[in-house]
């Protein structure tokens, strides 16, 4: 299992370049040029914050599938979240299907890898 989050954590990163230099081109702006930067940082913070909470503090470590579905649900808020800043602040771009990919190729890996 932990290698294939490993995996998985490797292949986001790339995939976003990739497919953030197809859809939006080498030019593309992002979200830390926008008026909505502070907007997705303090987003981000209080997203990371309450995930690792809940992970600690909440949910049962000792049960796999338990951890595996909270990491899915947050994986899909927090790419959700980006792609609505995305589509909020960057009105004239596309930008905003490149975490709705992300968010999919990385639902799929779990499903296929991890489960």
């Amino acid at each position: 299992m932990y290698v294939a989050l490993l995996i998985l954590i490797l292949l986001l990163p790339i995939s976003e370049y990739f497919l953030r230099r197809w859809i939006v081109g080498p030019g593309g702006q992002y979200i830390s040029e926008t008026d909505g930067k502070y907007f997705y940082l303090m987003g981000r913070i209080i997203l990371v914050i309450t995930g690792l909470f809940l992970l600690f503090f909440v949910i049962d470590r000792t049960d796999e599938v338990t951890i595996k579905s909270f990491l899915l649900i947050l994986m899909a808020i927090i790419y959700g979240f980006d792609s609505f800043i995305e589509w909020k602040y960057i009105k004239s771009s596309k930008s905003f299907l490149v975490p709705i990919l992300l968010l999919l190729i990385g639902v799929i890996y779990c499903f296929l890898f991890i489960f």
